[in-house]
């Protein structure tokens, strides 16, 4: 029942939003500037093509990470930013000191994927505390004990593993580090939850979701952490994770979408999430079907938008959040809740124009 409400609602909202491409007429299109998560770069450069078709209205989004999201946003060297990670409230000041107060609008959500090339092994099963000892440099060998009792009868080598991480400030890598930061004290004494945390030696760095999965195709023995869609493009397996259940899961749309289900139900009371009413933590969720390294991005932008250009940005991201979710599933993202749309759009409905 469920979905069939969720459809309703992207049914009728089209017809809510009005089309900005007629209020533009028939001239130039519109061109807006976009950047930062690279973990919401293929479904955004969807919707750039499908909403310039639509609309005649131009999304020119350039991939660089969270961090180049955030702060050229408050920099007001593009018009609306994409970050995985909620801006922290240092942040947040830089922001208001620079333009006014920042809105949050989540527009996709997925899996942080944790893909392996070890050759002979398509199927691996890891815990949460053995993935952080990987990434501290306590597991080093593939045949480690504790991997090779999660995995009994998997022919893995006595080969050292190579552990991959982001080389820039990445809202993926705040996802990563705060799932293993709640599966093991150590790690979240240090490196810790960070975009661009200090890791130990040996853990190598690339940029973009997109290098990290290059890296784990070309390199035997790597293992490193991609948003699902790099996951699929890469063409090397994803690890199943054992959840709060005790259950191992692959990173599937339907595992992300019972991590977010679980997840809202929950008021979050820390920051950064609890500055910014729609951004929620989805890793480690409850429920046997959770996958738990979930996260969402979201179109980071000033609430007082300029009058013509910030038209077109609402317009978008209404219709992002409503019809763009269709897109979500064929590129390995989960469409948002309906309530969640609903929640968005009424949140971009307090944009002011100047």
């Amino acid at each position: 029942m469920r979905r069939v409400c969720a459809f309703a609602f992207l049914a009728v909202l089209p017809f809510v939003l009005g089309c900005p491409g007629d209020k533009q007429g028939s001239g130039a299109a519109p061109r807006v500037s976009a950047g930062g998560a690279t973990f919401v770069d293929p479904i955004m450069q969807k919707w750039s093509g499908e909403y310039k078709k639509a609309k005649n209205a131009e999304i020119d989004y350039v991939a660089k990470g969270s961090g180049y999201g955030i702060s050229n946003v408050t920099s007001k060297n593009i018009d609306f930013g994409c970050s995985d990670a909620p801006m922290t409230a240092k942040e947040v000041e830089a922001a208001k000191a620079a333009g006014g107060e920042v809105l949050h609008v989540p527009v996709t959500i997925g899996a942080v994927a944790v893909i392996f090339n070890v050759d002979g092994v398509s199927d691996l099963t890891l815990t949460g505390e053995v993935l952080a000892d990987i990434y501290l440099r306590k597991i080093t060998k593939w045949n480690d004990p504790k991997l090779a009792a999660l995995n009994p009868g998997v022919p893995l080598p006595a080969a050292d593993i190579a552990p991959v991480c982001r080389s820039e400030s990445s809202g993926t890598t705040n996802i990563f580090t705060e799932y293993l930061s709640k599966k093991s004290a150590e790690f979240a004494k240090s490196p810790g939850t960070d975009k661009k945390p200090k890791w130990p030696e040996g853990v190598q760095g690339k940029p973009g979701n997109d290098g990290i999965a290059e890296q784990v195709k070309q390199v035997p023995n790597t293992i490193g952490y991609v948003e699902a869609a790099y996951a699929k493009t890469s063409g090397k397996p994803s690890a199943k994770l054992v959840n709060r259940g005790g259950k191992p899961v692959a990173p599937s749309a339907a595992a992300v979408t019972a991590a977010v289900e679980a997840s809202v139900k929950v008021t979050e009371k820390k920051e950064p999430y609890s500055l910014h009413p729609l951004a929620f933590s989805f890793t480690d969720a409850d429920g046997d079907a959770s996958y738990p390294v979930v996260g969402a991005s979201y179109a980071i932008l000033f609430k007082k938008q300029p009058k013509d250009k910030g038209a077109v940005i609402a317009e978008f991201l209404k219709w992002v959040v409503a019809d763009g979710q269709m897109f979500a599933t064929d590129l390995e993202y989960a469409p948002l809740p309906a309530d969640l749309t609903k929640k968005a759009h009424d949140l971009i409905g307090t944009l002011s124009f100047e």
